[in-house]
């Protein structure tokens, strides 16, 4: 393009020279020619933007995240001239097309179209921008070129993707730690209960059955069916979706696979959630998963100040929570009113995992020292089955 235009400037330059040396009617026809030219060129790029469409489909708007859904572009060319060069660049923040370059310039005779069947990749949970985001025209000399915005974006809902867990070791070993710090204080009957047949003797809890004189064995999540509450982070802690979608989607993503490891496991889950009030979503069957994971798609995370701090206080007064076996919050930070609550909740008897969702966090929770509290920080972008 600079080669052209260096070319044109020469050749304009000469033309000068001709009519003003020479004269005649060639010197000024050349000198007229040459002039036109980048007019031309210019009002051939304006038409084009005026005139060239492009179609974006896709079989539905709602997308999982990390999953692949059939997406489609046709550029089309409705008039009687041919579009030289159109290039299309796309969103990639948070999504990606595969089958597609986005260094690839189309050529479009007049009156057809170019059909190009993709697929799309949302990374995250939320509602935003896909596909084509810019195009980029050229004119048939290659002098000039023209970016614009995309008139028609499309923009796509990413529901939340549902990681099915075989097991948590973050759990287990959790709740084995906090057992066996609450068996050393003497009350070993909390957490334990006396050997039946059938049991499996990797579950007896040795130190507390030497304690007893008799075989205990730890009981295991899961058996009384009930008393399981998850707590999801309510706040939004920054205005730049490049930061809070990733925390949001893994948060959702978190609060979904637990949810469906206990509904597999039979286990009766209460989750709790805050908007404008405390919310608690009872999940017990399929029906139950299903209304719960409606909610959480088009939960909202909202940017106001002491939300947690909100929660944190309902939650201190919900009878399901304060009967709780175990209590697992899913949060950005923990904030003092949560500290509290968890301070509170653990000295009626109440186990808290606490899973904080944070790539850069340097604050140090164990310094905390919360009773029955244990804490995990998980990167946005951690793979579940990997960490939990």
């Amino acid at each position: 393009m600079k080669r052209n235009r260096i070319i044109l400037i020469i050749l304009w330059i000469m033309s000068l020279v001709g009519i003003s040396f020479f004269g005649g009617t060639v010197s000024y026809g050349f000198f007229a020619a040459v002039t036109l030219v980048p007019i031309v060129s210019f009002i051939y790029l304006i038409l084009v933007f005026l005139r060239f469409k492009i179609y974006q489909r896709m079989n539905s708007r709602h997308v999982v995240a990390d999953e692949l859904s059939d997406f489609y572009i046709t550029l089309q060319n409705e008039d009687y001239f041919a579009f030289t060069s159109v290039r299309m660049n796309f969103y990639s923040r948070f999504s990606a097309l595969e089958g597609v370059d986005d260094s690839a310039e189309y050529e479009l005779m007049p009156r057809t179209g170019i059909k190009r069947d993709t697929k799309l990749l949302c990374r995250y949970r939320g509602e935003y921008e896909a596909g084509v985001k810019e195009v980029v025209i050229r004119d048939f000399l290659n002098l000039f070129s023209f970016t614009y915005r995309n008139p028609e974006p499309f923009r796509v809902t990413v529901l939340p993707k549902i990681v099915v867990l075989d097991s948590v070791g973050t759990i287990d070993e959790s709740l084995g730690v906090m057992a066996d710090t609450y068996n050393a204080t003497g009350e070993p009957d909390v957490v334990v209960r006396e050997y039946q047949p059938g049991d499996d003797a990797r579950m007896i809890h040795w130190r507390a059955s030497a304690g007893k004189g008799k075989l205990l064995v730890r009981q295991t999540v899961g058996i009384e069916k009930q008393g399981i509450s998850i707590a999801m982070e309510p706040g939004r802690y920054s205005e730049d979706p490049g930061i809070y979608l990733p925390l949001e989607n893994k948060i959702c993503e978190m609060v979904i696979a637990l949810t469906m490891y206990y509904l597999n496991a039979r286990t009766p889950v209460s989750v709790f959630s805050y908007q404008d009030e405390l919310s608690a979503d009872a999940v017990r069957d399929t029906d139950g998963f299903n209304a719960f994971y409606s909610r959480v798609s088009k939960y909202r995370f909202e940017q106001m100040q002491d939300k947690q701090g909100k929660m944190a206080a309902l939650l201190s007064e919900s009878s399901a929570v304060i009967n709780s076996k175990i209590l697992i919050m899913v949060l950005y930070d923990i904030s003092p009113e949560t500290e509290n609550l968890i301070r509170s909740l653990g000295q009626s008897g109440v186990f808290i995992l606490v899973y904080i969702i944070n790539a850069s966090h340097e604050k140090d929770f164990t310094s905390l020292d919360l009773p029955r509290c244990m804490i995990h920080v998980i990167a946005p972008d951690a793979d579940l089955r990997e960490v939990l």
